[in-house]
């Protein structure tokens, strides 16, 4: 995939020199004239990185920089013929990878340094952690990545939500190794009876109830210095909801069965893939915990509104998957990411990655995995797929492609009508290629 550089220079003629160099040098440049300009194009376009003028009008590179590292998280490179120490310690602080003394040479200077703020983001064979642990190239991951940069280091109580499967236990892993806390603890409150949530949340004394033969921590405590995950809150029920409020509120944790109180230092980070406020309508969660809970909060789309992000979370996944099978990585080729990115992940990444253990689990470690493979993959992780309509989605996935990505000239190569064609282009669910260009 090209590299796209976002270029901002309100002087033309300069505008046009770099613009030239750096497509010469294999980059896909997008140019702006200004910061204003600039964050236009930034709604428009996806970019790896951005080149930017540090005096302009109408909005200059520091401002500019300020606003973009709210809502995206790329290498930001600024430079100027005319910069002091106060300048250029303001584009530090603001997250500035470099800044370069105008006039520069394009090969020999700013090139390696767009490389280089590249490479660096990316760690070779090491774990990675925080924000990193987010793959994809969308737009949408970018500004996931930058919104956990940004509220990590805080105390904020921040509530995740998301469609089942997208990954919100992740994004809490991530939340938290960006805040430096000591240790992470998760549960799932629709895990245990509510009595014994209440007993594993805030802990118990000796003889507090039947079988409660020693005092027990309760994860709050155990959690002391550093992060508490709660996922599923939305089904929390309504004792543990007010006891709940209660630990936030007063930041102190009364045992069941116990006399004293334990000051407890501990982060809260929620999630639920429900509908909070309806729920609050309904009268089935508190409102105040609500808002409690909901400091911040960071939402996951569906990994059908993020496309770009499949092609790189299933190569991360396949590498995963093939190194515990012990096994070598297979490549993913064209017909096969096609056929992935057409699908609708009505069960998001966790759908993804049952269908790519599918598919390793009947590679015969050498043959090119293709798309008649993923297909009968596909049939057994969504559901009873017929020879006939295997076959069927072949033609039409050909034809579609002979037709240049056209459903109309697809339709009348294969002679289908058009309400045959309607029918079974959803049916077989291509529907999601009509969004997708070329």
């Amino acid at each position: 995939m090209t590299t796209a550089v976002l270029l901002v220079e309100d002087h033309a003629a300069t505008r046009d020199v770099l613009c030239g160099a750096l497509s010469q040098s294999g980059f896909d440049v997008v140019a702006a004239s200004n910061g204003v300009e600039a964050l236009t194009r930034l709604a428009e376009n996806r970019v790896d990185a951005i080149v930017s003028d540090y005096r302009m009008d109408r909005m200059d590179g520091l401002e500019l920089l300020r606003r973009v590292r709210k809502s995206i998280d790329v290498p930001f490179i600024l430079y100027s013929a005319s910069a002091d120490a106060t300048a250029i310690f303001k584009a530090g602080r603001y997250g500035a990878v470099f800044f370069l003394e105008y006039p520069f040479r394009v090969d020999t200077q700013l090139v390696p340094t767009i490389v280089e703020s590249l490479s660096s983001r990316v760690p070779s064979g090491k774990p990675t952690r925080g924000a990193e642990r987010l793959i994809g190239d969308s737009v949408i991951s970018y500004r996931l990545r930058a919104q956990i940069r940004r509220i990590g280091p805080s105390n904020a109580a921040v509530l995740i939500t998301g469609d089942t499967g997208t990954g919100k236990e992740l994004v809490a892993q991530a939340i938290h190794e960006e805040s430096g806390r000591e240790r992470f603890v998760a549960i799932a409150v629709t895990e245990l009876s509510e009595s014994v949530l209440e007993s594993e949340l805030f802990g118990h004394a000796r003889g507090a109830f039947t079988g409660a033969f020693e005092a027990h921590a309760g994860l709050f405590e155990q959690a002391h210095g550093g992060t508490l995950f709660l996922d599923e809150i939305g089904d929390a029920p309504p004792r543990v909801q007010a006891k709940l409020l209660r630990v936030l509120e007063t930041a102190e944790v009364r045992p069941l069965g116990g006399r004293g109180v334990q000051r407890v230092n501990v982060r809260l980070l929620t999630a639920t893939n429900r509908a909070l406020p309806e729920r609050v309508q309904q009268g089935h969660f508190r409102q105040d915990l609500y808002f409690r809970i909901r400091q911040a909060t960071v939402q996951i789309p569906p990994l059908r509104e993020r496309l770009a992000d499949v092609e790189p979370i299933a190569r991360h996944l396949l590498k995963c998957l093939a190194r515990e099978a012990r096994l070598p990585v297979p490549n993913l080729e064209g017909e096969l990411l096609e056929c992935l990115r057409t699908q609708a992940w009505n069960g998001n990444v966790r759908e993804l990655r049952a269908l790519l253990q599918n598919l390793l689990l009947d590679w015969d470690g050498e043959s090119p995995i293709d798309r008649s493979a993923a297909l009968r993959a596909l049939a057994e992780t969504q559901g009873p797929l017929t020879s006939e309509d295997q076959a069927l989605c072949e033609r039409m996935l050909d034809a579609y492609r002979r037709g240049e990505f056209n459903q109309e000239a697809a339709r009348r190569d294969l002679g289908m009508s058009r309400g045959e064609w309607r029918h079974r282009w959803s049916r077989l669910g291509l529907e999601h290629l009509a969004r997708r260009r070329p």
